[in-house]
Order: structure tokens, then C-alpha cells, then sequence
């Protein structure tokens, strides 16, 4: 009973000092109740335990206020320690927020909307530009700090869905259009480039939209256009718009963004 009781006090004492390290360290922690806890314990026992040798107090039973002090400071160091290495080593994943929170915030330097991604809408019939166009976004935002591609919204931030998309599609259903898109980045920036890309079809405003996610590249990223040769265009995403850069436009930017 009393080991019990002893182990319920040690995981509270870990939540509480968990708890208050990450309200006295500022910054996006996503961490679960688990995780806190442990840090707390954690830190409890490299700062309390610092505290007492530093002291002489050998007894640790004795709960003064210098042990106290120093099991918080050691859980803020453990919490310092847990999030610098997440994030460093990409142990923690980011969550994106949901379609609705990006589509409402509009087209920025990192969201891009198009109505469709084959179907010239002037035209109203499949057309290479409009599919090289999604191309360079991901290209853009892969070489630039990343984004999100968000197709079947117009201008506006009005949904229009994928049905003009889809009706130029021998079966048209999602699963087919998401695989098409995927080939189609895989033609244009390659198998690699793909790592840092994930597609998905989620629903909107009674419509369908297809959400294209882009994390920055590692490394530079060139586009060759679907049925031509190979181009190796540079694009990055400067602002609201995709651009291209010009040899020696890319080996400047090179230099101070792959160090």
C-alpha cells in the first residue's frame, strides 16, 4: 500500500513539475501527459539532486525550498533538452491545422489556390499549362520554406470541387485523381522530391478539395515539364507568386539557402 502510494506521489510531483516547465518555457511543445510527466521526474531528479549534493543535504526526504527550486529549474533544462533535440533530430511531426483555418486565411507566401489542376477554365478543355502550373507551385514552395497547394478553390476562397478535373478522367473518382497527381509530381520534380510532398482529398464547403502539403527540401529541387525534355527549371516561391531564376539567380540563392 505504501509503495503504491509512493509511486502515485512520485508520477503527481512529475505531472505538476512537467506542467510548470512548460508554462514557464514559451513555444509550440505538443507534448502528451505522458511525456510531461516524465520530464517532470526527470528533472526533479537531476535538479533536486543537484541542489541537495551542492548543499550537503544528503537526506531526501528532507523537501526544502532550495530542492524545490531546483527540480523545477532541472525540469525546464529536460524540456529545453527534449524539444531542441525533437526538432533538430525531426522527432516530432507538425501537425498541419485544418483545411478550413488555411482556405479562410487566403493565397499567402505559403497557401496557393487553383480552381483546377487540367481544365482551363476559359477553354473548358484539358490543358498541359494548367497541370505544369501545380507543378511549379509544389516546385516553389519545395525550394522556398514550404506550403500548402489547395486545388479546386478559386481566387476567392470559394470552393469549386474537382468535378471539372475528375470529368477528364477515364474512371473518375478520387483515389484515381490523387494517383494521377502523384505521377505527375513524380514526372516533373522527381522521386525524391516526393518525400517532402503528401496529397490528400478532404472535404469543404459541400465540395472536394485536394490538399497538397510541401515541407522545405533539403536539397535543391528542379522541374522538367511533363512531355517535353529534360529542363531542370529552378522555381521558388517568392511572395504570392512561383518564380523562376535565372543560373546565376539560383547559385546566389543556393548559397544562402542550402549552407
Amino acid at each position: 500500500m505504501q509503495t503504491s502510494v509512493f509511486i502515485i506521489a512520485i508520477l503527481v510531483a512529475g505531472l505538476i513539475l512537467g506542467s510548470l516547465a512548460r508554462f514557464l518555457l514559451p513555444g509550440d511543445q505538443r507534448l502528451s501527459l505522458a511525456e510531461t510527466t516524465i520530464i517532470g521526474m526527470l528533472g526533479a531528479a537531476l535538479g533536486g539532486g543537484a541542489i541537495n549534493l551542492l548543499t550537503g543535504d544528503a537526506d531526501p526526504d528532507r523537501l526544502e525550498l532550495g530542492t524545490a527550486i531546483g527540480a523545477l529549474a532541472g525540469s525546464v533544462i529536460v524540456l529545453a533538452i527534449v524539444l531542441w533535440a525533437a526538432d533538430h533530430f525531426g522527432w516530432r511531426s507538425h501537425p498541419k491545422p485544418p483545411i478550413g483555418d488555411i482556405i479562410s486565411g487566403g493565397e499567402s507566401s505559403a497557401v496557393e489556390f487553383k480552381s483546377t489542376a487540367r481544365v482551363n477554365l476559359f477553354t473548358g478543355a484539358r490543358d498541359d499549362k494548367m497541370e505544369l502550373a501545380v507543378a511549379k507551385t509544389v516546385a516553389g514552395f519545395l525550394n522556398g520554406d514550404g506550403g500548402t497547394l489547395v486545388i479546386g478553390i478559386d481566387d476567392d476562397g470559394r470552393a469549386v470541387g474537382l468535378e471539372r478535373d475528375l470529368a477528364e478522367m477515364k474512371a473518375p473518382d478520387h483515389d484515381r485523381y490523387e494517383l494521377w497527381l502523384i505521377d505527375h509530381l513524380q514526372r516533373t520534380i522527381g522521386k525524391p522530391a516526393l518525400s517532402f510532398v503528401s496529397v490528400a482529398i478532404e472535404p469543404y464547403a459541400g465540395e472536394h478539395v485536394v490538399v497538397v502539403t510541401v515541407e522545405p527540401s533539403d536539397r535543391p529541387v528542379f522541374l522538367d515539364e511533363p512531355k517535353g525534355g529534360r529542363t531542370a527549371d529552378f522555381y521558388v516561391r517568392m511572395g504570392n507568386s512561383t518564380r523562376s531564376l535565372l543560373t546565376d539567380e539560383f547559385n546566389e540563392y543556393q548559397r544562402s539557402r542550402w549552407k
